[in-house]
C-alpha cells in the first residue's frame, strides 16, 4: 500500500457532509450487502461501494476517494481492518474510519484510539445506533461503543473507555483554560491535517511563527508528535468545541 511520504492534504468535512461517499469493508457477502443497504436507505451517506479485503478496499479508495470507511476488524487475516485503517489515515486524503466489529478486547479498542480508526462500534448495537454513529462521524464527531456500553443520548457523551468513569478529560479543559485564541486556531488546523506551510498561508503567518505555535500547542497538550496529537483528539472528542478557523 502506498503512503503519502509525509505530505499532508487538508480534510474538510463541511465540503462533503451532504453526500459523503462510503466504503463498506467486510469479508462476508451478506454483511456487506446488509450494511450497504442500511446506509443507503437511511440517507446517512450518498454513494456506497463495498470491498471484501483490505487490499480491495485500498484500491477502491485510491480510485473513488471514499469519505468514510466502515470496516470490520478482521478481514482475510486477523486485524486486517486495523492495518487498513492505519494505511488509510496515512494516505494523501485520509477518510474517516469506523471499525464495526464483534471484538470487545481492550487492545483492539486501544489500537483504534492510537490511530487506526476515528470511531468504534460493536456489532451488538441496533441498526439505528450504527447509522447515528455514521452520521456523527460525517460531521467529525467520534463514537466509541463497546458491547458492555449502552449508547447514551448523543452517543459520544459517555466516558471514553480510555478514561475511568467520573474522571475529567484533561484535554478539554486545556482547550478552554490554557490556550489563546490563536493557539486554538492552530490546533483546529492541525486536527484537519494541515501542514505548517498550509497553516501559515491560511492564517497569514510566517512559517517560523507557525512552528512556534505548533510547539506551544503540543507542549500544552503534552504530546510530542502529530500522531500523538491525533490520538489525543480521538480520546477527548474536541471537535464540537473547536473554533471555526477552518470553516470555508
Amino acid at each position: 500500500m502506498e503512503e503519502n511520504g509525509g505530505t499532508s492534504v487538508p480534510w474538510y468535512p463541511q465540503e462533503w457532509t451532504a453526500h459523503p461517499r462510503a466504503l463498506v469493508v467486510d469479508h462476508w457477502p451478506l454483511a456487506r450487502t446488509a450494511l450497504s443497504a442500511l446506509l443507503r436507505e437511511s440517507g446517512a451517506v450518498g454513494t456506497v461501494t463495498t470491498a471484501r479485503s483490505a487490499e480491495a478496499a485500498w484500491l477502491d479508495h485510491r480510485d473513488n476517494r471514499a469519505d468514510i470507511v466502515i470496516t470490520d476488524c478482521d478481514l482475510r487475516r486477523p486485524r486486517d481492518g486495523l492495518r487498513l485503517g492505519r494505511h488509510l489515515k496515512d494516505s494523501r486524503r485520509p477518510p474517516m474510519v469506523l471499525v464495526y466489529s464483534e471484538h470487545n478486547d481492550p487492545d483492539v479498542v486501544f489500537e483504534c484510539l492510537e490511530g487506526a480508526a476515528d470511531s468504534f462500534v460493536h456489532r451488538s448495537v441496533e441498526p439505528e445506533t450504527l447509522v447515528d454513529a455514521v452520521r456523527r462521524l460525517v460531521t467529525g464527531r467520534p463514537t466509541w461503543i463497546t458491547s458492555d456500553q449502552t449508547a447514551p443520548d448523543g452517543l459520544g457523551a459517555a466516558p471514553h473507555p480510555a478514561w475511568p468513569a467520573g474522571d475529567a478529560q484533561p484535554g478539554r479543559d486545556m482547550l478552554t483554560e490554557c490556550m489563546t485564541v490563536r493557539e486554538r486556531e492552530v490546533l483546529d488546523l492541525l486536527l484537519r491535517r494541515y501542514s505548517n506551510d498550509e497553516i501559515a498561508t491560511h492564517l497569514h503567518l510566517a512559517r517560523q511563527t507557525v512552528k512556534n505555535y505548533v510547539s506551544t500547542v503540543m507542549q500544552k497538550l503534552e504530546v510530542s508528535s502529530r500522531r500523538e496529537l491525533h490520538g489525543w483528539a480521538r480520546r477527548t472528542d474536541p471537535w464540537p468545541r473547536m473554533s471555526q478557523a477552518g470553516a470555508r
